[in-house]
């Protein structure tokens, strides 16, 4: 018998989806959808891989290569020094330095002239007495003139002291033996040094001025491109009221985002760091001089820089996502990019001219701490107080950072704003 009875009109089911999944799986879920989009991006693998594991090398390379052949060409060049009044004893010992050429003038102000002109890098004047001054055993006053703002004049300047120190020495020498006197009546100490430091405390003196800055820039911008696409990007694509209505909640959204953008920036610090230590230990001539031999770098150095990476990263890919997450669209992300990275530029600076030993309290400032912690692994000066004191204090800042994410990315007029 067929069925005439009209058809029953349903409710539509306005009951909250079904959520199978453990949460985990979700997190997973959404984690894995935004990698994969990330990495199609050319722009996140060149600033992630390429430009840390290759460019970054490359110019350490020609850096250090630049700079010790200039150090080679400025031993070798002859610099020219104008002389006024000068005995023939002490031209003598000014000729035998073979980077100086003496040029004889008859006047301080053609002397002076000469430097302006860079015709001569330095001058030397003495008194008109000079001759008798040392005949009589008596010190000479002289006049050292030299431009601080000329590169060649202030080494000029050095060449003609040390000459002038090896004069001293050898007329001082001369002087005691003519009158039948000990030379140690002149020199009632000597000093003998020796340096307790090894390897890895010269390499950190080194790699610790520069490395912490570094890992700290690279920690904040290495995911700035990534951030602002998940977040202001899909927005202006209208991608975003997709993903909105999948089983996962908003929170679980937001925090795959942010696991995807701390993922880009620990790896861009990471490979940061590969890049530079490892330009560093091949033994590049330049660097192996500034550190008297070969860098070494212990594994608890390398141990603590990449545990501080992590909460440093968290940290820096929430204040992104914060940003993100606000602007309407990528164009508006990146206008509020300038005080984010005065931000973060600030304190990675501080840490350039702070020492290896800081107080305990320096372990609660924001991304300062994460440098210092860094400085001191490398220097060997790192204590247990100051590293938890970072990780803790680091890790809490992450948390506030990420609860008020999360907080604006529930919000509807922040969410949708156009």
């Amino acid at each position: 018998m067929p069925n005439d009875l009209p058809a029953v009109s349903r409710p539509p089911d306005v009951s909250p989806r079904p959520r199978s999944r453990p949460v985990w799986r979700r997190l997973w879920f959404i984690y894995e959808k935004e990698m994969r989009e990330t990495l199609r991006d050319k722009r996140v693998l060149f600033g992630v891989f390429i430009s840390p594991l290759l460019i970054t090398p490359l110019l350490l390379v020609v850096i250090g290569y630049f700079a010790n052949r200039k150090a080679a060409e400025e031993r070798a060049e002859v610099l020219t020094i104008a002389v006024v009044g000068a005995p023939a004893m002490l031209q003598e010992a000014l000729a035998r330095t073979p980077s100086i050429s003496l040029l004889l003038v008859e006047a301080a102000q053609e002397a002076d002239a000469l430097i302006a002109q860079r015709k001569a890098r330095a001058a030397l004047i003495a008194p008109p007495e000079a001759e008798q001054a040392l005949a009589n055993n008596q010190t000479l006053a002289l006049e050292l003139v030299f431009d601080p703002s000329n590169e060649k004049s202030i080494a000029a300047m050095r060449r003609v002291q040390d000459a002038l120190e090896e004069f001293n020495r050898a007329t001082t020498g001369e002087r005691l033996k003519r009158l039948n006197l000990d030379p140690s009546l002149v020199t009632p100490t000597t000093l003998t040094k020796r340096s307790v430091a090894s390897d890895k405390n010269i390499g950190g003196l080194i790699l610790g001025a520069l490395l912490p800055y570094l890992i700290v820039l690279t920690a904040a911008f290495g995911g700035m491109t990534s951030a602002f696409d998940l977040g202001a990007g899909e927005k202006e694509r209208g991608t975003m009221e997709t993903l909105l209505v999948s089983p996962a909640t908003r929170t679980e959204i937001i925090l795959g985002k942010t696991l995807t953008i701390v993922t880009v920036s620990f790896a861009s610090a990471l490979f940061t760091i590969i890049g530079l230590v490892g330009s560093f230990a091949i033994g590049l001539s330049y660097f192996a001089q500034l550190t008297q031999g070969k860098i070494a770098i212990s594994y608890t150095a390398v141990a603590v820089m990449t545990l501080v990476t992590l909460p440093l990263t968290l940290l820096t890919s929430s204040l992104l996502m914060i940003l993100s997450a606000f602007a309407r669209n990528q164009k508006e992300a990146q206008s509020y990019s300038l005080p984010f990275v005065m931000v973060v530029i600030l304190p990675a600076l501080v840490s350039l001219f702070v020492g290896d030993e800081n107080p305990l309290g320096m372990s609660l400032i924001p991304l300062l701490n994460c440098a210092l912690a860094i400085k001191q692994s490398l220097a060997g000066s790192l204590t247990v107080g100051f590293f938890g004191l970072t990780l803790l204090s680091s890790a809490v800042y992450a948390t506030l950072a990420i609860a008020v994410c999360t907080a604006l990315f529930n919000r509807e007029e922040i969410l949708f704003r156009s």
